[in-house]
């Protein structure tokens, strides 16, 4: 099966200053992959990268953000039942390297570290867990 990527673009982002409690607190990453209902066929499909940010104090996220994918198959697909495809994976890791190049220069501008983000170790992770739930 063939998928297609169509258009991908911005979907959203917020930022605001973290409300740390110490110096050392650890800052947490949360991203994953939202499915919107297909086309009646089944070829025509949305999907919405999200990732968060928050501190290991706060519940609430201080940024998070959302990159949107529209996309096609060549045949009926629902991606929903498939997140292990290596396709479906790659826009999840590409989708967040994408929001950190537009967070990151917010952080910059606002007088912030930046927001480090390693997509290859993301995508080792990926992997593994896929790779774990394959064996159970």
């Amino acid at each position: 099966m063939k998928i297609d990527v169509t258009r991908d673009f911005l979907d959203g982002l917020h930022f605001e200053k973290p409300k740390m409690k110490s110096a050392d607190e650890e800052i947490k990453a949360n991203a994953n992959v939202q499915f919107l209902p297909s086309s009646p066929d089944g070829t025509m499909h949305t999907a919405i990268v999200t990732l968060r940010f928050h501190t290991s104090s706060e519940e609430q996220p201080f940024a998070f953000g959302g990159w949107r994918y529209l996309f096609t198959t060549d045949e009926k697909f629902d991606p929903s039942e498939n997140k292990n495809n290596p396709a479906l994976r790659g826009m999840l890791v590409q989708g967040c390297g994408k929001i950190m190049t537009v967070l990151n220069p917010l952080c910059l501008h606002g007088n912030m570290p930046l927001i480090p983000f390693e997509p290859s170790a993301m995508a080792r992770a990926a992997q593994q867990q896929a790779e774990g739930g394959q064996a159970e």
